[in-house]
């Protein structure tokens, strides 16, 4: 649907407190007593909605006029009556109508109402009351009746749309005028656009039985003429019967998103039946689709292991748009012109069917063109499948594989024996946040090489002799019981555990350490009832000895006072080797500051209450990662009374796994000058080197703005100085 400016404004505050329930209800026409009249009547309300088509001549009705207020989402969209009804008239005068508001199956599905022809057949008359989706969470449906709608304005803006149900009206006709089918005594603008007064409304709509707020649909001026009755195409919902083989495929999608014309690559399983009937079944052939669940079908010759899929097949239909998603083969084409790029699909129409090849394990996607590791614009120059809508107006998207490898790879289903994980580490920080790490890499083949699949892995932590280590419910908030095995559907899920590490909410420091002398892991790898078990591979404390870090660089200091602050930045980069230049992990990286004589800064909760719960001299890396204040490049220092320090600020840094931690030296920079220099200032120093950083820390080549001038000299000592250039 198209919505002008205005109106998709008015959707955003047209918000319900239940399903197009508005919380802006105003007068509700429905009494407490016919609610529970209506109730009465209804003794096995979710019956009550006739949601099978009803036996009789089936005619389908084209919307060609009238306007309506309806769901979409959980807001309210304005906009014309579009799409097809179907009507059935049935017989003793009977007519039933499908969908009878416009659009109201996107919000309760298909439902059937009932109406009575007149003897001339020139009148149908809908009894309102009639109930067209019900509620299992409120116990209550949404039912036909005639209605108000009003835009309220809050400050001299449209703030929501207030719905007041007409109790009066019993009954709606519609008048048959030749192929026309027209809803009377509803009233209306015809306006479109912007005109605001297109929410002011009188129409058919729908409204909760219990108290007579808005259901969410309104229309009037309705006009239906008679067209051809459609033919609905078939789409396969259910799992055919027959043997299932999943596959793990790959490949790259095109696809037109919310920052325009767009490319992903894509790994994702799929399944294919070989079916009782002698086809073949592919589940969800276009991953960027794969949210309609359904199944194509193939042809499939066993000697050349050629599977055949004719084109044209539906991935999804909608009865009421008359609109579904086709799958097609075809290219993609990328223009550029002086407005930006365009992208265009053309279907090959020599191509009748798409064509796979099993081989052995592999199944391969044929007479795909193009190369996922192109660069813009030539990887949106392609061949393969396209997903495309049945009006003929656009694409959904274009996958196709690389040539060069399968586009699926059978899914090893065998209860392998798991290879042993490895690159097992230990971190405690305890001094710190209160938690420790346990890391290691899982394994990804089987102890013969064999790849196997990670959702089939689990794992369990051991300690000392063997010990089990059991995770409780009360410290990880993603779990509702007490667990020793670690399923991967947590692990991939949430922080705690992940495919790499373990969080404990306790440390090895406390008085009930996690471990005394080793701690380990074991890999489980479970196909239906059938699990097997690495090793259990261990880590020694004795093995975790902690290197000693090289030495940080202190770059800059900025003092905030000048401008009424009480607080200063100061810069610095934190080492990425120890002192033989060997790489070091930063998450086992804290570091403390310093001023003048070696007096060691702390840094106060009070100054940041989203970082630190008590004062601490330290600030380790799982604070400085994730924080704008304290960070792995600069500090804001607090003071209560200026200076902070005389002369100097400095930085030290520690490296800690386990219960070893190594420390850098603590290197300062000279910010003001020391009173004991001052005699050595005067008779000159040997510059070494000139640095330039602006007030982020950051390095520049030349002054620009507010810079920081660092100065080294031959001796080793620094000053800093304010300059602008």
């Amino acid at each position: 649907m198209a919505f002008s400016a205005q109106a998709s404004m008015l959707r955003l505050n047209a918000g319900n407190h239940r399903q197009f329930r508005s919380h802006q209800v105003v007068n509700p026409a429905i009494s407490q007593s016919q609610a529970l009249e209506l109730q009465a009547q209804q003794f096995n309300q979710q019956h009550r909605v006739i949601t099978s088509k009803p036996e009789g001549e089936l005619r389908t009705y084209e919307r060609t006029g009238g306007q309506a207020i309806f769901p979409d989402m959980d807001k309210l969209g304005l906009d014309l009556q579009s799409g097809k009804m179907d009507m059935v008239f049935a017989d003793n005068n009977v007519v039933y109508f499908k969908n009878i508001l416009f659009n109201c199956s996107s919000a309760y599905g298909t439902s059937w109402v009932e109406g009575t022809l007149s003897e001339d057949g020139t009148t149908i008359t809908v009894p309102m009351g009639q109930s067209i989706g019900w509620s299992d969470y409120y116990q209550t449906d949404v039912v036909l009746c005639m209605g108000t709608t009003e835009l309220v304005y809050v400050n001299g803006e449209p703030d929501h749309v207030a719905f007041t149900a007409d109790e009066t009206v019993t009954e709606v006709t519609y008048t048959i005028d030749g192929d026309k089918i027209i809803l009377n005594g509803t009233e209306g603008s015809s306006a479109t656009g912007q005109d605001l007064s297109r929410w002011n409304a009188y129409g058919l709509a729908c409204c909760w039985a219990d108290d007579g707020s808005f259901g969410g649909c309104l229309e009037w001026d309705t006009e239906l003429t008679r067209t051809e009755t459609s033919v609905i195409p078939t789409v396969i919902y259910s799992q055919p019967e027959g043997e299932l083989v999943t596959y793990n495929r790959a490949g790259m999608s095109i696809f037109t998103g919310y920052f325009g014309v767009q490319s992903s690559p894509f790994a994702d399983k799929m399944n294919l039946v070989y079916g009782t009937d002698g086809k073949v079944y592919i589940q969800n052939p276009l991953w960027w689709n794969k949210s309609y669940n359904t199944w194509v079908w193939g042809d499939f010759d066993p000697e050349t292991g050629i599977i055949s899929v004719p084109i044209g097949q539906y991935l999804m239909y909608s009865e009421e748009a008359d609109l579904g998603v086709q799958l097609l083969w075809g290219h993609s084409i990328l223009y550029q012109d002086a407005d930006g790029y365009y992208m265009y699909e053309y279907f090959l129409d020599d191509v009748d069917a798409i064509q796979f090849k099993i081989d052995g394990d592999n199944l391969y996607l044929l007479g795909c063109e193009g190369d996922p590791n192109a660069g813009f614009p030539d990887l949106y120059n392609a061949t393969g499948m396209i997903g495309h809508f049945s009006d003929g107006s656009n694409m959904t998207c274009l996958e196709y594989a690389d040539s060069n490898v399968p586009y699926g790879t059978v899914l090893n289903l065998e209860p392998a024996v798991p290879a042993n994980p490895t690159k097992l580490t230990w971190q405690d920080r305890g001094f710190t946040d209160g938690t420790t790490v346990f890391g290691f890499e899982l394994p990804t083949t089987d102890v013969d090489g064999r790849v196997i699949e990670q959702e089939f892995i689990s794992y369990s932590i051991f300690v000392d002799d063997d010990q089990i280590i059991t995770f409780d419910a009360e410290s990880y908030g993603s779990i509702n019981e007490d667990i020793t095995e670690v399923p991967y559907s947590l692990w991939s899920n949430y922080w705690g555990f992940t495919p790499t590490q373990v969080t404990f909410y306790r440390t090895n420091h406390s008085d009930d350490p996690i471990f005394e002398h080793r701690i380990g892991i074991q890999v489980y790898y479970t196909v239906g009832s059938v699990k097997n078990a690495s090793d259990i591979v261990y880590i020694n404390a004795g093995d975790l000895q902690p290197a000693i870090p090289a030495n940080p660089e202190a770059t800059a200091w900025y003092d905030y006072g000048e401008y009424g602050n009480n607080y200063g930045s100061f810069y610095f980069n934190l080492p990425t080797t120890d002192i033989d230049g060997n790489y070091i992990d930063p998450y086992y990286l804290s570091y403390s500051i310093y001023t003048d004589d070696d007096q060691i800064y702390t840094f106060r909760a009070s100054d940041f209450p989203d970082e630190l719960t008590e004062d601490v001299t330290e600030i380790p890396s799982s604070v400085f990662y994730n924080s704008w204040n304290l960070s792995s490049y600069g500090a804001y220092l607090y003071y209560d009374e200026a200076p902070l320090f005389t002369h100097q600020v400095g930085i030290q840094v520690f490296y800690t796994i386990g219960r070893e931690k190594n420390a850098s030296d603590i290197v300062y920079l000279e910010v003001y000058p020391n009173p004991s220099n001052v005699d050595e200032l005067n008779a000159g120093k040997q510059v070494a080197d000139v640095r330039y950083y602006n007030i982020a820390g950051q390095e520049m080549a030349q002054p620009n703005g507010l810079t920081i001038q660092v100065t080294t000299y031959t001796d080793g000592t620094r000053s800093t100085t304010k300059v602008i250039k």
